[in-house]
């Protein structure tokens, strides 16, 4: 889990200093829209799930020269796995696949183009379990710009905590296209 979250980490510093020119953070008082892909590599539950996809669309009001708010809302699918039990006494067994809503708010902290984010809301398992769930994450991101068109990458780390004490950690990395108003 940490030399994923530290490998994340690394790709994400290595982006923010090798791209040519240099983005800014959102001017203050400003308010932006980004949209894109993320990728999901379960934790603690990859034996019973593949490695995960979704789709994501934040917004960011930024309030200070280095702090904004966000709200983050999409939709996150996990491909469920074939397991043998103990072979071939027992069937193989067969775990659904997890398609999630997620509903966050949370804050970045800005030093320079990089910056630190913390997100909580719930996470709305909509045919595995038909729950919901708290979720946490954490992470790093930088803005950058490419071709004159400005893109959020982050890499978090995430939990979603249920009622039976039931868990999920992953890992997050995210690529987004960004729209400031």
């Amino acid at each position: 889990m940490k030399k994923k979250f530290i490998a994340y980490a690394l790709l994400i510093a290595t982006i923010s200093y090798t791209h040519v020119a240099l983005a800014q953070a959102n001017q203050k008082h400003s308010l932006s829209i980004n949209f894109g892909p993320e990728v999901f590599v379960p934790e603690n539950f990859s034996p019973t799930h593949k490695v995960g996809g979704g789709l994501s669309f934040k917004t960011e009001y930024t309030f200070g020269k280095h702090a904004s708010t966000t709200f983050n809302t999409g939709i996150t699918y996990f491909k469920g796995k074939r397991v043998f039990q103990t072979f071939p006494i027992a069937p193989q067994k067969f775990y659904e696949n997890i398609v999630a809503i997620p509903l966050k708010a949370g804050g970045r902290y800005y030093i320079g183009n990089f910056y630190f984010l913390g997100e909580v809301g719930a996470v709305i398992m909509t045919n595995y379990s038909n729950t919901t769930k708290a979720a946490f994450s954490a992470g790093l991101g930088d803005k950058i710009y490419i071709g004159g068109r400005k893109f959020d990458v982050s890499a978090r780390q995430e939990l979603w905590v249920g009622a039976k004490k039931d868990q999920y950690t992953m890992a997050v990395l995210r690529i987004a296209y960004e729209i400031t108003f």
